[in-house]
């Protein structure tokens, strides 16, 4: 029966992270299931994720990019400008995406598509599980309602905090691609 729990738990991540790892606590807490293991199922379902967000804008990224509307829209220099970008603020993009609501898929599937080190991605994300999924459990299990309400309340604008994420991702890096090409005119002219 708990190792069915478990597994619920780490599959229940890959439709809703928080309220997977708040279940894992609660579950926890009326000692249904012990809490390292709560943990360790969250957090494994978690990086899962993870790891298959990034999958998925490596997969199909690209084609999308590819497609003739948005091709005419964005030059090679600045898909080049956005893989440097994500490369070179890799760690904090995902330490920061951890922890501010609706921002992970977009900055995940972002990495994906533009980052060149798939392991350094898998590092920086799994540290990142390691430091949010205990803290969310063990202090569901602990604080219990406190914490469910708080989190229930940042949730409920998780739609709307993904969307307005996703669209200042991309105007950040339609801009910061304008400015490194001019840049790299303005180099060019000189």
């Amino acid at each position: 029966m708990a190792a069915s729990i478990l597994v619920g738990l780490a599959l229940s991540t890959l439709a809703s992270e928080d309220l997977a790892l708040i279940a894992g606590g609660l579950l926890a807490r009326e000692g249904t299931i012990p809490l390292m293991h709560a943990v360790i199922a969250c957090g494994a379902g978690v990086y899962i994720g993870d790891l298959g967000l990034w999958c998925a804008g490596r997969l199909f990224g690209r084609r999308v990019l590819a497609l003739p509307w948005l091709r005419t829209k964005l030059s090679s220099e600045s898909l080049e400008s956005m893989n440097q970008h994500v490369d070179q603020r890799l760690a904090l993009a995902i330490f920061l995406s951890r922890f501010v609501p609706g921002t992970r898929l977009p900055m995940y599937v972002a990495a994906g598509i533009w980052g060149r080190r798939p392991l350094a991605f898998a590092a920086w994300s799994l540290l990142a599980t390691m430091a949010w999924t205990p803290l969310l459990v063990v202090s569901t299990a602990y604080f219990g309602d406190a914490v469910v309400v708080g989190i229930f309340q940042s949730t409920q604008a998780g739609l709307f905090t993904t969307i307005v994420t996703a669209a200042a991702m991309w105007t950040c890096f339609k801009l910061w691609g304008r400015a490194a090409a001019w840049v790299v005119r303005n180099d060019s002219a000189n």
